[in-house]
Formats: structure tokens, C-alpha cells, sequence
């Protein structure tokens, strides 16, 4: 879901960010990070019901591709 923000958010947080002591600005990047891994999560979630629901996730295909991968980039 992406969403324009109003205009002055962005330079709002910039400023608090700008403020910020080390640990509060590292503290913001794991906060940060934590949202985008539960995004992906989420988008990640929905694909693959979405192939399952076409029948594109079955198991058989999958070790289908997983035999091609190990083929094409062997364990050393």
C-alpha cells in the first residue's frame, strides 16, 4: 500500500531524525527495518496464496525448481 504522505511530514521527520542521538537513531532503523520485513511478510504472504490458488505452489513444482537451482549453481 504506498500512500502520499501530506508535504510536510516528510521534512517533520527529517528534522526529529536530524535530532536524534546515536542509540534513539539506531533505535529508529531496527523500528524502520521491523516495518519493512513485516511489509514483505505480508506481500510475500499473499503471492503465494495467490499461486496456490492457481495451483502454480504444488509440491511437485517446487521440487521441480529446486532440482533446476541445484543443477545450475551446485554445492561446492
Amino acid at each position: 500500500m504506498t500512500t502520499t504522505p501530506p508535504a510536510h511530514v516528510l521534512p517533520e521527520l527529517m528534522s526529529k531524525l536530524a535530532d536524534m542521538g546515536p542509540t534513539t537513531l539506531e533505535a529508529v532503523r531496527k523500528f524502520v527495518l521491523e516495518l519493512e520485513i513485516r511489509a514483505l511478510s505480508e506481500e510475500i504472504m499473499d503471492e503465494a496464496e495467490e499461486l496456490r490458488a492457481t495451483g502454480k505452489l504444488e509440491p511437485d513444482l517446487i521440487e521441480a525448481a529446486v532440482r533446476e537451482h541445484r543443477q545450475r549453481h551446485p554445492y561446492r
